[in-house]
Protein backbone atom coordinates (compact mmCIF):
# COMPACT_ATOMS: atom_id res chain seq x y z
CA UNK A 1 0.00 0.00 0.00
CA UNK A 2 1.20 3.40 -0.94
CA UNK A 3 0.30 6.16 1.55
CA UNK A 4 -0.95 9.15 1.29
CA UNK A 5 -0.02 12.84 2.17
CA UNK A 6 -3.14 12.62 4.54
CA UNK A 7 -1.31 9.79 6.33
CA UNK A 8 1.33 11.19 6.25
CA UNK A 9 0.57 14.33 8.54
CA UNK A 10 -1.79 12.15 10.33
CA UNK A 11 0.76 10.08 11.34
CA UNK A 12 3.52 12.83 12.10
CA UNK A 13 0.38 14.37 14.17
CA UNK A 14 0.00 11.13 16.29
CA UNK A 15 4.11 11.01 16.80
CA UNK A 16 3.73 14.89 17.63
CA UNK A 17 6.70 15.33 14.52
CA UNK A 18 7.37 18.73 12.68
CA UNK A 19 8.39 17.85 9.35
CA UNK A 20 11.95 18.34 10.21
CA UNK A 21 12.07 15.61 12.47
CA UNK A 22 10.20 13.18 10.10
CA UNK A 23 13.12 14.48 7.33
CA UNK A 24 15.65 13.79 9.82
CA UNK A 25 14.37 10.19 10.65
CA UNK A 26 13.42 8.75 7.30
CA UNK A 27 17.29 10.45 6.21
CA UNK A 28 15.36 12.61 3.48
CA UNK A 29 15.14 16.35 3.02
CA UNK A 30 12.08 18.67 4.46
CA UNK A 31 11.03 19.86 1.07
CA UNK A 32 10.42 16.38 0.20
CA UNK A 33 8.07 16.14 2.77
CA UNK A 34 6.66 19.28 3.26
CA UNK A 35 6.16 18.87 -0.87
CA UNK A 36 4.28 15.76 -0.48
CA UNK A 37 2.15 17.12 2.27
CA UNK A 38 1.33 19.87 0.47
CA UNK A 39 0.35 17.64 -3.20
CA UNK A 40 3.35 19.30 -4.79
CA UNK A 41 5.18 15.82 -5.95
CA UNK A 42 5.16 12.16 -4.54
CA UNK A 43 8.37 11.00 -3.62
CA UNK A 44 10.47 8.75 -5.09
CA UNK A 45 9.54 4.90 -4.40
CA UNK A 46 13.01 4.84 -2.02
CA UNK A 47 11.95 8.37 0.03
CA UNK A 48 8.55 6.82 0.30
CA UNK A 49 9.34 3.63 2.07
CA UNK A 50 11.78 5.46 4.03
CA UNK A 51 8.86 7.66 5.72
CA UNK A 52 7.02 4.87 5.82
CA UNK A 53 9.70 2.86 7.49
CA UNK A 54 10.36 5.76 9.74
CA UNK A 55 6.64 5.91 11.10
CA UNK A 56 6.41 2.05 11.44
CA UNK A 57 10.01 1.60 13.43
CA UNK A 58 7.78 4.34 15.77
CA UNK A 59 4.50 2.91 16.12
CA UNK A 60 2.68 3.70 13.02
CA UNK A 61 0.56 1.18 11.13
CA UNK A 62 -0.70 2.95 8.01
CA UNK A 63 -4.43 1.30 7.50
CA UNK A 64 -5.38 0.81 3.73
CA UNK A 65 -8.86 1.27 1.99
CA UNK A 66 -11.68 -0.82 4.12
CA UNK A 67 -15.48 -1.20 2.68
CA UNK A 68 -15.26 2.41 1.66
CA UNK A 69 -14.23 3.50 4.83
CA UNK A 70 -11.47 5.31 3.53
CA UNK A 71 -7.26 5.05 4.59
CA UNK A 72 -6.06 5.97 8.21
CA UNK A 73 -3.48 6.08 10.92
CA UNK A 74 -3.16 4.21 13.83
CA UNK A 75 -0.75 2.77 16.51
CA UNK A 76 0.34 -0.76 16.39
CA UNK A 77 0.97 -3.66 18.61
CA UNK A 78 4.88 -3.23 18.73
CA UNK A 79 5.88 -7.06 18.66
CA UNK A 80 9.77 -6.16 18.55
CA UNK A 81 12.23 -5.13 21.24
CA UNK A 82 15.89 -4.56 20.78
CA UNK A 83 18.80 -3.43 23.15
CA UNK A 84 21.05 -1.01 20.83
CA UNK A 85 24.33 -3.18 20.62
CA UNK A 86 26.06 -4.17 17.51
CA UNK A 87 27.97 -7.13 17.34
CA UNK A 88 30.04 -7.95 14.25
CA UNK A 89 30.91 -11.23 13.77
CA UNK A 90 33.61 -11.99 11.40
CA UNK A 91 33.16 -16.02 11.21
CA UNK A 92 30.05 -15.63 9.95
CA UNK A 93 30.47 -12.62 8.16
CA UNK A 94 27.16 -10.91 10.11
CA UNK A 95 26.26 -8.05 12.30
CA UNK A 96 24.20 -8.75 15.40
CA UNK A 97 21.29 -6.75 17.64
CA UNK A 98 19.77 -8.92 19.99
CA UNK A 99 16.17 -8.38 19.98
CA UNK A 100 12.99 -9.89 21.15
CA UNK A 101 9.94 -10.54 19.56
CA UNK A 102 6.73 -11.69 21.37
CA UNK A 103 8.77 -11.72 24.72
CA UNK A 104 11.13 -14.76 22.81
CA UNK A 105 14.83 -13.46 22.35
CA UNK A 106 16.76 -13.83 19.40
CA UNK A 107 19.62 -12.70 17.75
CA UNK A 108 19.30 -10.85 14.51
CA UNK A 109 21.81 -10.86 12.38
CA UNK A 110 22.22 -8.87 8.91
CA UNK A 111 24.67 -10.17 6.56
CA UNK A 112 27.72 -8.45 5.51
CA UNK A 113 26.56 -9.02 2.06
CA UNK A 114 22.97 -6.95 2.84
CA UNK A 115 24.97 -4.31 4.92
CA UNK A 116 27.55 -3.47 1.96
CA UNK A 117 24.27 -3.94 -1.10
CA UNK A 118 22.43 -1.20 1.15
CA UNK A 119 25.00 1.35 0.80
CA UNK A 120 26.14 0.09 -2.28
CA UNK A 121 29.77 0.38 -1.11
CA UNK A 122 32.69 -2.31 0.12
CA UNK A 123 33.18 -2.02 4.01
CA UNK A 124 36.10 -3.78 5.80
CA UNK A 125 36.32 -2.52 9.10
CA UNK A 126 34.26 -3.51 12.22
CA UNK A 127 33.91 0.04 12.56
CA UNK A 128 33.00 0.85 9.21
CA UNK A 129 30.06 -2.27 9.59
CA UNK A 130 29.13 -0.73 12.72
CA UNK A 131 28.34 2.54 11.52
CA UNK A 132 26.53 1.37 8.44
CA UNK A 133 24.14 -0.66 10.71
CA UNK A 134 23.77 2.49 12.32
CA UNK A 135 22.36 4.29 9.41
CA UNK A 136 20.21 1.37 7.98
CA UNK A 137 18.60 0.85 11.99
CA UNK A 138 14.70 2.10 10.80
CA UNK A 139 15.17 -0.83 7.72
CA UNK A 140 16.52 -3.09 9.88
CA UNK A 141 14.00 -3.04 13.01
CA UNK A 142 10.94 -2.77 9.87
CA UNK A 143 12.54 -6.02 8.06
CA UNK A 144 12.99 -7.74 11.33
CA UNK A 145 9.50 -7.11 12.91
CA UNK A 146 8.15 -8.42 9.47
CA UNK A 147 10.10 -11.57 9.12
CA UNK A 148 10.37 -12.58 12.49
CA UNK A 149 7.22 -14.39 12.86
CA UNK A 150 8.58 -16.79 10.33
CA UNK A 151 12.49 -16.61 10.07
CA UNK A 152 13.19 -17.11 13.73
CA UNK A 153 15.26 -20.25 13.68
CA UNK A 154 16.89 -21.99 16.71
CA UNK A 155 17.21 -18.34 18.05
CA UNK A 156 18.53 -16.47 14.94
CA UNK A 157 17.21 -14.91 12.06
CA UNK A 158 19.40 -13.91 8.93
CA UNK A 159 18.34 -10.39 7.35
CA UNK A 160 19.04 -10.90 3.49
CA UNK A 161 19.33 -8.51 0.98
CA UNK A 162 16.37 -10.03 -0.50
CA UNK A 163 14.30 -9.31 2.64
CA UNK A 164 15.34 -6.08 2.64
CA UNK A 165 14.25 -5.17 -0.50
CA UNK A 166 11.33 -6.85 -0.25
CA UNK A 167 10.32 -5.42 2.92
Amino acid sequence: MEITADQCRAARSLLNWSQDKLASEALISRATVADFENYIRVPTKNNLRAIEDSMFAFGIEFVGEEAGKGVGVRFRDRKLTYIWQVKIFRPTSVAIIPMKFEGHSFQCCISFEAICDFHGAELSTDSEYKDAVKDMFLTIIVTAERYAPTHIKGGQMLITTRMIADR
